[in-house]
């Protein structure tokens, strides 16, 4: 629930002041980038120290830092304006000729395959507006359905880690097993995978990806020699070893042959992977991002094409 008396108690036009600041980390710099005077910036200063009891920003040395509750602070007061900035911004429909800026959160390997497809697009069809890709870990202790509703239109992650969200589908893949590509195994078995080392991606703090999950759950023990945070890291772990993982097949289909890693047969198959983009109910009917899911939605559309290209067949 808003606090209505305590916003009250505060001048909004601090708000953009207390951006700059926290940006510029100088008091001169953030009053020539809202356009005020240095005075004028440095009076907002002192007020939003009071109002904080905080001293924000402190001079070390011949520069200036953030305290820790302004670094704290300094997310919430970015969401916040691009909040404010969305209201003041909208329309009843949407116009590609004025500028506008996306936001959404995306995995490396998933940016890597969908958004310069979804970028192009959106540069054709809207050449004022841009993107801005936030890596999900980012995210990490923030409620991403807050985050949804505040200044995120969307985020691109598999079906499995988000509930209670609007979504499309975006992509489909497949998880499969990957070596080097020097590797003189024709498959590998229960025991290779066993024995052999593995290289293993880690999601958050203590998860693996599902194709990961579904290894454990057949019993599989695997020796893990390597872990990462993020999977466009694990073909650097792969060639010139005798190491195994998992990945998303697309991957090895479009980039294998740059990184020295191919996918070999296994013991089973693994599960299939999709994706999609998943948005807060608020922005359901809102113009710009109706515009984008539709473009978000021609990901979808194309791959279908294509696959039916590859296949001499129609979609």
């Amino acid at each position: 629930m808003i606090d209505h008396a305590r916003l009250r108690r505060l001048d909004l036009n601090l708000v953009h002041s207390l951006d700059s600041l926290l940006r510029e980390r100088n008091v001169s710099r953030a009053a020539a980038s809202v356009g005020v005077s240095q005075p004028v910036m440095s009076a907002a200063l002192a007020r939003l120290r009071r109002h904080f009891d905080d001293e924000l920003l402190v001079r070390r040395g011949n520069a200036y830092e953030l305290t820790s509750f302004a670094k704290q602070l300094q997310p919430a007061v970015t969401d916040a304006l691009r909040a404010v900035d969305r209201v003041v911004a909208a329309k009843t429909t949407f116009d590609p000729d004025v500028e506008h800026e996306f936001t959404v959160v995306c995995g490396e390997v998933l940016a890597a395959m969908l958004l310069p497809r979804l970028c192009l697009a959106i540069q054709e069809a809207a050449p004022a507006s841009r993107m801005r890709v936030v890596e999900p870990g980012q995210l990490r202790n923030v409620d991403i359905a807050d985050h949804l509703a505040a200044s995120v239109d969307g985020v691109f992650l598999p079906h499995g880690w988000l509930s209670g969200l609007e979504s499309i589908d975006v992509l489909e893949d497949q998880w499969v097993f990957v070596v080097a590509a020097d590797d003189p195994a024709e498959r590998l078995d229960v025991d290779d995978l066993n024995t052999r080392p593995w290289v293993v991606a880690q999601v958050g703090e203590r998860d693996v990806a599902r194709g990961m999950q579904q290894i454990l759950a057949a019993g599989v023990r695997p020796r893990t020699e390597v872990i990462v945070s993020g999977s466009m890291s694990m073909p650097f772990f792969l060639r010139d070893s005798s190491r195994v993982a998992v990945m998303g097949r697309r991957l090895i289909t479009e980039m294998g042959h740059l990184y020295g890693i191919r996918e070999i047969p296994g013991p089973w198959e693994l599960d299939t992977l999709r994706t999609a983009f998943w948005w807060h109910a608020s922005r359901r009917d809102d113009p710009a991002h109706l515009w984008l899911r539709q473009m978000v939605g021609g990901l979808l559309e194309s791959d279908v094409r294509s696959a039916a290209d590859d296949t001499g067949q129609r979609p």
